[in-house]
């Protein structure tokens, strides 16, 4: 009996055209505009080397403190400047109007002059970056002039002293663009909700003909609850395992190490959804219509909390009104991806998890307070 239930439950869940739009076409789509919108957002903060031309004349050829500046900055891994060198300033003026140069450098009475075409960010660089050669080099030289054998390194010195060593909390990089997907999982998960309240529509004799024909059948409420919730938690997660293959495996997104405990809380949110929507369904007398509004309008909100739409927000709401953060079932799911990406120890992420197993208790458990009391006096 426990197949038979569960196998059509299967089928019509695989059936219904509007739920395989909302929870498996429509979470693809978003994660393929995430990925072309935040794909250029990780590599923002690495600068690549400056396109320069450097006029290397009479005048630059009596400054040798001048390149060897240039030869330590433009070489090298972590190189500031990719150098092209010209004999004639009309060749470096050439190159600098078709774009194939940012700007070049010529030395005028001993004093290094930029020529650019356009302001930008490159040619805000390379001007600060000749400041501060001018500002330093009357030092350098009297450095020199007193120690002329000293061995100077012209790129800690152009590149300035640091004080402060680089440390990682966690074995991970950062990752400015793992917040939006992890709000889409969430909200992915709270759209299980769909299948709960379909589940419940079926087994409700006064909203549809099949929960007529359903409360009639010599068969334990309880039992038909429960193949049900686990036909649609199935499928449900069905969409949830695709959705994580495609992101991972197709985008190429890197949501760590923790596959299993990945997995797991999926699973775990995909439960918390179907709650949420056997809990709206039976704790409320609306239409269908009006329930999946419900259910949907709840669920963006839930996801705006957690930070799918501005990553900012959820740090937001955990600073100002930490007890909203722990009630917001998107941001418990998201913030337990974000514990198994980041920490090492599992602590923060059992506590998430703690969270959202309990609050799907409670939504079981007053659907099924709610269904209980129901009775029909005629079907």
């Amino acid at each position: 009996m426990f197949w038979n239930i569960y196998s059509k439950r299967l089928l019509s869940c695989l059936r219904n055209k509007d739920q395989l739009i909302w929870i498996w076409a429509f979470p693809l789509i978003l994660a393929t505009l995430f990925y072309f919108t935040l794909s250029s957002v990780g590599e923002a903060d690495n600068l690549k080397a400056i396109p320069t031309g450097v006029v290397t004349d009479a005048a630059y050829e009596a400054d040798p403190m001048f390149g060897q500046v240039l030869d330590q900055v433009g070489s090298g891994e972590d190189a500031l400047l990719n150098i092209t060198e010209y004999t004639r300033e009309n060749e470096a003026d050439r190159d600098l109007e078709t774009g194939k140069i940012a700007g070049y450098i010529l030395l005028q009475d001993n004093t290094p002059k930029l020529m650019v075409k356009q302001d930008g960010m490159n040619q805000t660089i390379l001007k600060s970056f000749l400041d501060r050669y001018v500002q330093t080099e009357g030092n350098i030289k009297a450095i020199m002039e007193k120690n002329p054998d000293y061995n100077l390194n012209w790129e800690e010195i152009m590149g300035g002293a640091s004080l402060t060593e680089n440390m990682s909390l966690s074995s991970q990089p950062y990752s400015p663009i793992l917040n939006p997907y992890y709000g889409l999982i969430a909200m992915v998960c709270m759209y299980g909700g769909m299948q709960g309240l379909m589940s419940i529509t079926y087994l409700q004799g006064n909203l549809s003909p099949l929960g007529a024909r359903r409360m009639m059948a010599p068969l334990s409420r309880i039992r038909v609850i429960f193949c049900d919730m686990t036909g649609s938690i199935t499928v449900h997660m069905m969409s949830l395992l695709f959705l994580l293959f495609y992101i991972t495996v197709i985008l190429k997104v890197d949501f760590g190490n923790k596959l299993p405990l990945l997995v797991l809380t999926c699973f775990v949110g995909s439960i918390l959804g179907v709650a949420f929507g056997t809990a709206v369904s039976c704790l409320s007398k609306l239409g269908e219509s009006m329930k999946v509004g419900i259910l949907v309008s709840v669920t963006m909100l839930c996801c705006f909390g957690a930070g799918m739409m501005e990553s900012s927000m959820k740090y937001l709401i955990d600073q100002k009104f930490p007890v909203i953060s722990w009630l917001n079932p998107a941001a418990r799911i998201s913030d337990a991806l974000y514990c198994l990406y980041y920490f090492d120890d599992y602590q923060r992420y059992g506590q998430n998890i703690a969270v959202i197993m309990a609050m799907s208790a409670v939504l079981l458990l007053l659907s099924g307070v709610s269904l209980r009391r129901q009775s029909y006096e005629s079907i």
